[in-house]
């Protein structure tokens, strides 16, 4: 039987293991419209972790990870915003690899660890 404890490290498993997938891919493969694939749901996971930790800060009281999941939504946003205006260069789109990449990072950080 599992007690809520072991259902939310199952849900931080199961979430740091897409992540790491999705991410790795991302850079890893050659192809273009994998690398947008696996943009999209870097960026969408990242949506999702700022959510999560927006949630979990203003129902806890904690301001501090309110902002950070402001913060990561912002960015997830933005990198996607950024990655749809510049559709055919490839240095924004490593720039919204990155910035996407680096939002997801810190969206689980702030939802599970902070």
């Amino acid at each position: 039987m599992f007690t809520s404890l072991d259902l939310l490290v199952l849900v931080f498993i199961i979430l740091a293991g897409v992540m790491l997938l999705s991410i790795g891919l991302m850079f890893l493969i050659k192809n273009k419209t994998t690398k947008k694939v696996c943009f999209y749901i870097v960026s969408g996971l990242a949506l999702y972790m700022a959510y999560i930790g927006i949630r979990i800060g203003l129902v806890a009281g904690f301001p501090v990870q309110v902002v950070l999941g402001l913060l990561v939504g912002i960015t997830a946003v933005g990198s996607f915003v950024l990655e749809r205006v510049f559709k055919n260069k490839d240095k924004v789109f490593l720039i919204t690899q990155i910035s996407s990449s680096l939002a997801l990072v810190l969206g689980i950080l702030t939802a599970f660890i902070i």
